[in-house]
């Protein structure tokens, strides 16, 4: 080999070398979340999670959590960590302080429910905010997917979530092209739909089907709950109750159902509730059995995981 070649080669061995480097080198990390920026100077090694959206892709990247809250569900997300090590952190809403200061975590990662306690957390640890907008659903999802495989260095792994991802997505949405749906959500006895916009609204951005009810801006939707017997919550009720029959008026195809009661272990009654209100047993979807029930713990508790968004997408093609 001639001197010449052999500079060449060493060259093009050391700018695949330096090319390998800088695509693991990604610290100091910038990353900007739902309440600002934070700069890492280095990969976590004990993480805490108080969104189990974010515990259920980190799952999926092959990360485990040091620190998590009491697990109400998803069933496969319990069953991962049943035979892991972990500390209890508390739980969706109140962080347990003591557990985290003992634990020390590098990073603590927020979203949805506990998204309000950045302030507190902050000030014990490094936080982000990882919370979706349900109006940008599945940019929320790929984006939240990207940033942890970044921070842990799971780079070409998220790669792969997000191909996999999108062509799911397209095998359903090429299924459900001009197919419409109703997003309905039971608790007890009383019956709601969820427009775009809506905390779950982005069933129809997910499943590829029409929305039979116009898009909300997310940023007028109530938050917190009324006093049952207020004016306000009467008039929420009569609001809710027009829609529902307007919509209903509209025949969706799909009948597409979250049922509250079963979320959390306890006895779910959605069928029931559906079936008691007389617009939905007259319509088409319901007489046609195209109703369609989401894994409740998965929507109501673990919303915005890969997994259960995965899950989701295969077992409403197998019904198509």
């Amino acid at each position: 080999m001639t001197l010449f070649k052999r500079t060449l080669t060493n060259l093009l061995h050391l700018g695949a070398l330096m090319c390998a480097v800088s695509a693991h080198a990604a610290y100091p990390l910038a990353i900007e979340h739902g309440q600002g920026s934070l700069t890492l100077d280095e990969a976590p090694k004990r993480v805490a999670v108080f969104d189990l959206g974010v515990l259920d892709t980190l799952d999926a990247l092959g990360i485990a959590a040091a620190g998590v809250p009491q697990m109400a569900g998803p069933a496969y997300l319990k069953a991962q960590y049943a035979g892991r090590e972990s500390v209890n952190i508390g739980t969706l809403f109140e962080p347990n302080q003591a557990a985290l200061e003992a634990l020390k975590p590098d990073l603590i990662i927020i979203g949805g429910r506990s998204s309000n306690q950045f302030e507190t957390l902050s000030a014990l640890a490094p936080t982000i905010d990882l919370s979706i907008a349900p109006d940008q659903f599945l940019a929320g999802v790929r984006s939240n997917i990207k940033v942890l495989g970044e921070i842990f260095d799971k780079q070409e792994q998220a790669a792969q979530l997000k191909a996999q991802l999108g062509k799911e997505l397209a095998a359903v949405h090429a299924k459900t092209a001009g197919q419409s749906s109703l997003t309905l959500f039971t608790i007890n006895d009383a019956l709601m739909l969820h427009a775009p916009g809506e905390r779950f609204g982005m069933l129809n951005e997910v499943l590829g089907t029409r929305p039979v009810v116009e898009a909300v801006d997310p940023a007028s939707v109530a938050q917190g709950r009324l006093a049952p017997d207020s004016p306000e919550a009467r008039q929420l009720r009569e609001r809710q109750k027009a829609r529902l029959d307007a919509a209903l008026k509209e025949q969706p195809q799909w009948l597409v159902v979250l049922d509250r009661g079963a979320a959390t272990g306890g006895e779910g009654k959605g069928a029931e509730t559906l079936g008691k209100h007389a617009g939905v047993a007259a319509s088409t979807a319901w007489q046609q059995d195209k109703v369609f029930y989401l894994e409740p713990a998965t929507w109501y508790i673990a919303t915005g995981g890969y997994q259960g968004l995965m899950n989701t997408l295969k077992d409403f093609a197998a019904v198509q």
